[in-house]
C-alpha cells in the first residue's frame, strides 16, 4: 500500500513508520522541519520525508505533493498534541489541530485523485473529558466535554472529518486513541517523565522522582498496538465512523510508579512536587474499544509491564550514551 504519514517524525509517527515498512507499506511522510530527530535516523533510511508546514506551505503545493505520490492510505498524526501546552498556547493548537486538518483536506479535494485515499484522522480520547460515571468505559456515543484547547481543537477537527466525508465524500476514519506510552516517548508526558526520573535515580543524577497527582486513572495502550490499529482501520474501517482505541483496563498512576521502581536497580526515593500538579486533570478516562475489536479485528498485544520495561530501557540507553 502506498501511504502518506503527517507528523511522521514525532514519537507516533516513527513507531507507526516502523508498522507500515514492516508490513511491506511504501511510506512517505511529511513534517514541518523535513528532518529526521536522531534516534529516527534508520527509519529514515526507508521513508521518504518531505518538508511540508501544514500551515504554511501553500494549498495548491500540498495538493501537488498528494497528486504525485498517490497514496492509497493517508494517516494524519500532525498536530499539537499536549494537553498542557495547549493551555499556554491556544491559538497555536487550534490553528494546528483544526486549521492543519482543513487545510489537509482541502488538498486531498484538490487534487483530483479518481479516487479518495483512505484518511484515517488520528483524534483523542481526551474529547470526551471528565465522563459521567455511568458513561465509564467510555464509548463512542458518550458526549464530548473537551476540558482544554487540545481535546476541544480535535473534537472539532472530527466535525471537519465527519463533515467532508459526508459533504465531498472522502473516505474518512476517525480513531480516537486514549492514552499511550512506549519507547521514544518525550518526558512531557507522564509516564514517560516517571521513567526517565528513575532511571536518573539509578544513575545517581536526581536523589528523587518528583510527582504530581498520582490518583488519577487512566487506559495506557503501549503505542505499538495504537499504530497496529491505525493500520488495520486503513485498511477495514467503516468511511464515517469513529472508532475508540484503549486497552479497557484503568491503570492509576500510583500502581504505575510502584512498577517503575520495582524494576529499578536500587531504591527510588517519591516526593509530591506542587509543580507538577496539574490545573486541569481527569480523575478517570478508560475506553469501551469494542467496535474497533469486532470491525477490525484489534486486541492489544503489549502489557503494561513491557511497555514499562521497555520504557526504562530506552531511557537507560540513552543515559549510557551520553554519559
Amino acid at each position: 500500500m502506498r501511504v502518506l504519514v503527517t507528523g511522521v517524525t514525532g514519537f507516533v509517527g516513527g513507531h507507526l513508520s516502523e508498522h507500515l515498512l514492516a508490513s511491506g507499506d511504501q511510506v512517505v511522510g511529511v513534517s514541518a522541519s523535513g528532518r529526521w530527530p536522531a534516534e529516527l535516523a534508520e527509519v529514515g533510511r526507508s521513508v521518504r520525508l518531505e518538508r511540508c508546514d501544514l500551515l504554511e506551505s501553500d494549498q495548491a503545493e500540498l495538493a501537488d505533493l498528494i497528486k504525485r505520490k498517490q497514496p492509497e492510505a493517508i494517516y494524519h498524526l500532525a498536530a499539537q498534541s499536549n494537553p498542557q501546552a495547549s493551555l499556554a498556547d491556544p491559538r497555536g493548537t487550534w490553528a494546528l489541530n483544526l486549521g492543519g486538518t482543513l487545510n489537509l483536506l482541502e488538498a486531498v479535494k484538490a487534487a483530483g485523485l479518481a479516487k479518495s485515499p483512505r484518511i484515517v484522522l488520528v483524534s483523542t480520547g481526551v474529547c470526551y473529558g471528565d465522563p459521567a460515571p455511568e458513561h465509564v468505559p467510555v464509548t463512542e456515543s458518550c458526549p464530548l466535554r473537551p476540558n482544554n484547547p487540545y481535546a476541544a481543537s480535535k473534537a472539532a477537527a472530527d466535525l471537519l472529518g465527519i463533515q467532508t466525508h459526508l459533504t465531498d465524500k472522502l473516505d474518512v476514519v476517525i480513531v480516537r486513541p486514549f492514552n499511550h506510552a512506549g519507547p521514544r516517548q518525550s518526558p512531557r508526558y507522564v509516564l514517560a517523565t516517571l521513567a526517565k526520573q528513575v532511571v536518573e535515580v539509578e544513575q545517581g543524577r536526581q536523589d528523587c522522582v518528583e510527582v504530581g497527582n498520582l490518583e488519577v486513572v487512566r487506559d495506557y495502550t503501549d503505542v505499538r498496538d495504537v499504530v497496529r490499529g491505525y493500520r488495520l482501520l486503513a485498511e477495514r474501517g467503516r468511511a464515517g465512523e469513529i472508532y475508540n482505541l484503549g486497552s479497557g483496563t484503568g491503570l492509576k498512576l500510583t500502581d504505575a510508579l510502584r512498577r517503575l521502581t520495582e524494576l529499578a536497580s536500587r531504591p527510588v526515593e517519591v516526593r509530591i512536587d506542587p509543580a507538577r500538579v496539574r490545573p486541569v486533570d481527569l480523575p478517570l478516562l478508560v475506553a469501551d474499544a469494542s467496535k474497533l475489536r469486532a470491525e477490525v479485528g484489534w486486541a492489544p498485544i503489549y502489557s503494561i509491564d513491557q511497555t514499562l520495561q521497555d520504557m526504562l530501557a530506552t531511557f537507560r540507553a540513552l543515559a549510557a550514551a551520553s554519559s
